[in-house]
């Protein structure tokens, strides 16, 4: 039996804000401030940890660390570098040290009543670490103005070089210890941005990927700013509507550097203009995918609740492991199909995953009939319904190896719920599997008019890099011409 799951409050007003921009993007189910571990007479593990798919992200958040700004710039930078970023690396790689020897004594409250929900034994779970500092920008923006007027304010990033370096450059962090995992150093306003921009697990996990690796294997050795590197990222086409960062051919291996102004640069770019529609559409996939996770955390959901957490959990993941592109254009698939259905007509649309290639969504709309005594009678109905288009589908789409139906009301029913359930499709049928979904769909009319929508991503030409030459035929490169926004 689902039981609700007891969460832990945040420590502080610091802790408690990073928690709710945090569960915006990765939604309540895989959000858990001040997880609890039982060796250490149940001392907090960390101030934030996120679970999503077999990835660990660590959250450390010392709050605001003074900056003595009285005292000579060099000393004062070295004093807080080290509480405020040394202390959170070392909080976090024994966090995560924790985690890879003790993985089944982290638990949800100080009580070790429940353990965490999710299995963390995995050989091959991923683990990234984030330090979030605050109160660091009014000083860094004061310092860097008195360089070159017009500072943004953020800490800049100076990879490849010894403490030592650091502690001689006033508000550059860089790979605390290149020894260990990497620490991502984020200030108040980089952790906001990252969130906000990326605001589905999976493209806030894949930037983090793709960061580390440009940090680790292709020599990324400078950026002017987190908002500089997002810039550079979401500039790069990394494949499915992710971004991408990597080091140009013409570098032939040696360091590279991300200039400031790469964000706003971005900004004035149809390519952001774009992402921003997507983002918006996005939001409505997301609003019924926190639902969803909002049920099963407050164990609330209307099927299924004799079904342990994790197979509820798992079903959802689907649906929160699509990326901004995939998830706008889900969602305008979804709504557009919805407000087209009569009343009264039971009706479907099919639709591929544009991230996750071999995941197929059918969609079913199932109407209210007056038959009906009550509404949970009308949900029994709407999912033995939705098992039928599963036996369908897997025998409709063959190439697929993931079906997700999801089922709603139609326009005019008396409730407003939704039902998903996901499918292993990488096994193939058997020959009587074959023989009964066909009987199935050519019974009930499942499937055999198939509305199927294949939708592409509006981003830049395949194989052209913002730094070759334009497609149009101009003489500049692609960045500076037909990449800008018209209007500069």
């Amino acid at each position: 039996m689902l039981k609700p799951i007891q969460k832990e409050p945040s420590v502080n007003e610091s802790e408690r804000i990073l928690s709710s921009i945090a569960t915006n993007t990765f939604f309540s189910l895989w959000c858990y401030p001040s997880l609890f571990r039982s060796a250490g007479k149940g001392k907090e593990l960390i101030d934030l940890t996120v679970y999503f798919d077999n990835t660990l992200i660590l959250f450390s958040d010392k709050g605001h660390v003074k900056f003595q700004a009285h005292s000579e710039i060099n000393l004062a930078w070295s004093r807080w570098y080290r509480g405020a970023v040394k202390e959170s690396a070392k909080q976090l790689h024994a966090a995560e040290s924790f985690v890879r020897n003790h993985p089944d004594k982290i638990f949800l409250n100080s009580k070790l009543e429940d353990p965490f929900p999710f299995d963390l034994t995995n050989p091959r779970l991923k683990i990234h670490l984030i330090a979030v500092t605050r109160g660091i920008g009014e000083h860094a923006k004061r310092f860097f103005d008195t360089i070159k007027p017009g500072s943004s304010g953020t800490l800049g990033y100076y990879y490849q070089v010894p403490e030592k370096t650091l502690l001689e450059k006033p508000f550059f962090v860089g790979d605390v210890d290149q020894e260990k995992t990497f620490v991502h150093v984020l200030d108040e306003s980089g952790i906001h941005l990252l969130l906000e921009e990326l605001a589905t697990p999976a493209d806030f996990i894949h930037y983090l990927e793709v960061k580390e690796k440009a940090i680790r294997e292709q020599k990324l050795l400078l950026s002017a700013g987190e908002e500089e590197t997002l810039g550079f990222y979401l500039q790069e086409d990394g494949d499915r509507g992710f971004g991408d960062i990597q080091n140009l051919p013409e570098n032939k291996g040696n360091f590279f550097a991300i200039p400031e102004g790469e964000w706003e640069h971005y900004r004035r770019t149809v390519a952001y203009a774009l992402r921003h529609q997507h983002k918006v559409k996005a939001r409505l996939w997301n609003e019924i995918t926190a639902r969803f996770a909002d049920c099963i955390v407050d164990a609330r959901v209307g099927e299924g609740r004799d079904l342990p957490f994790l197979t509820h959990s798992n079903a959802v993941q689907v649906l929160a492991s699509e990326n901004v592109h995939s998830s706008s254009c889900l969602a305008s698939t979804l709504f557009e199909k919805f407000d087209s259905v009569p009343k009264g007509i039971r009706s479907s649309r099919s639709v591929q995953s544009l991230s996750n290639p071999g995941r197929m969504y059918v969609f079913v709309f199932f109407p209210w009939d007056d038959k009906y005594k009550s509404y949970e009678e009308y949900r029994q109905d709407r999912t033995a319904c939705m098992q039928l288009y599963a036996h369908v589908a897997r025998y409709k789409f063959q190439k697929a190896r993931e079906i997700l139906i999801l089922g709603a009301d139609t326009k005019g029913s008396p409730g407003g719920s939704e039902t998903i359930f996901a499918i292993d499709a990488s096994v193939p049928l058997s020959s009587e599997e074959r023989v009964a979904a066909q009987k199935i769909m050519n019974t009930y009319k499942i499937l055999d008019n198939i509305s199927e929508k294949r939708v592409k991503t509006p981003d830049q030409p395949k194989n052209i890099g913002r730094n070759d030459p334009c497609p149009c035929g101009s003489t500049r490169k692609y960045k500076k011409c037909c990449l800008i926004k018209g209007m500069q």
